[in-house]
């Protein structure tokens, strides 16, 4: 079967269409580096996404290409019934950040699923961390230099490799009763729990004490830099990635004597468990970074709490999320200090029945 929503989008007619955003440096006479990003003439804030409802719960996506002339948000969103193997009977949700170029993102997501079948269970969390690594290693592999190919669409430079070119992974596998998170980068899941908001990830930056031991302990460097608008500071492995965990960014993994783990850009997740709390847990939020750096997690679910149709309602989740994402667009570039100016992107999974196995209620 086909997924209910897959694919990421340009900001064309077509939403299996998509195209890449430069992720180049500049060296300012400081030794500050910064993206070399192309802003568009003025934001695109065509909607695409996807929205449905079954046994007690309710899902939506929506992404919005905003500033950036290109698109390079991707996502995943996989009711029960469409896995295979021994998950079945699980649900599969994510949002993928690529950079670079829209080849990892659109790759990682099209193979996950199979991925994830062939990996035997019952233990989600060891699945989820086995599908990344394996998913990171195919793209090391010549055999797959075709179909990264084919992830180019039309008008864009097309990626054999991805040496250069990357993507954050947030996914959440819901089983039964619980749910697993595994994430590289900095797309984030959020749960609101009666009202509460509760991180479910923590962002992978450079500038963590952990992160910056594996960085260090693998013979790189944390450097300290500028925001892509250079309107604040960042920090970045070798002076380049601004994240130190992701699928793809080979040429940040290329010492053979080091394990996956001891990469200065690791792909292996973090992966947590979560008990339902089935009175109090009302839906959680997965999104790119391009939503995160305008809002707090706590705003994030105020928002969209404050707006979002009564269960069971003919209205849609979509139109809540295209607004929060008009919301996160900037109206100009320097309305905040560049912030607002990225790709958007967000995936809501709305827990509908509080009773039983939420979203595999008979």
């Amino acid at each position: 079967m086909e997924p209910v929503f897959a694919t990421a989008w340009t900001g064309v007619d077509s939403a299996e269409e998509h195209i890449q955003v430069s992720d180049d440096f500049v060296e300012f006479s400081n030794g500050v580096y910064c993206d070399s990003l192309e802003l568009a003439s003025g934001p695109d804030k065509k909607k695409v996404g996807e929205e449905a409802r079954s046994r007690g719960m309710a899902w939506a996506c929506c992404g919005m290409r905003g500033w950036r002339q290109n698109m390079e948000d991707a996502s995943l969103m996989l009711p029960k019934g469409y896995l295979s193997g021994d998950w079945r009977d699980s649900a599969l949700f994510g949002v993928f950040d690529g950079h670079g170029g829209e080849q990892v993102a659109r790759f990682v997501v099209r193979r996950l699923p199979q991925v994830l079948a062939d990996i035997p269970g019952p233990d989600a969390e060891t699945a989820l961390r086995e599908a990344y690594l394996r998913l990171d290693e195919m793209l090391r592999q010549p055999t797959f230099a075709a179909e990264l190919r084919e992830m180019t669409l039309p008008g864009n430079e097309p990626q054999e490799s991805a040496e250069t070119c990357g993507t954050t992974a947030v996914c959440c596998l819901i089983q039964d009763n619980e749910m697993i998170l595994s994430h590289v980068g900095d797309s984030r899941a959020v749960l609101c729990r009666q009202g509460q908001a509760v991180a479910l990830t923590v962002d992978h930056k450079p500038e963590l004490p952990e992160e910056t031991h594996r960085i260090e302990a693998a013979g790189g460097f944390v450097q300290e830099g500028a925001t892509a608008m250079g309107s604040g500071k960042e920090y970045r492995v070798n002076g380049g990635l601004n994240l130190s965990r992701a699928l793809g960014d080979l040429r940040y993994k290329s010492d053979p004597k080091l394990k996956p783990s001891a990469q200065l850009v690791s792909a292996v997740p973090d992966t947590t468990r979560v008990q339902w709390q089935h009175d109090m847990d009302e839906f959680v939020l997965l999104a790119s970074d391009g939503v995160w750096e305008c809002v707090t997690n706590q705003q994030a679910v105020n928002f969209v709490r404050t707006r979002l149709p009564p269960p069971g309602s003919r209205k849609g989740l979509q139109p809540v999320l295209a607004e929060l994402l008009d919301m996160c667009c900037a109206s100009t570039p320097a309305q905040r200090g560049g912030l607002g100016c990225d790709n958007l992107t967000v995936v809501l999974i709305r827990f509908e029945v509080r009773l039983g196995s939420l979203g595999f209620c008979s």
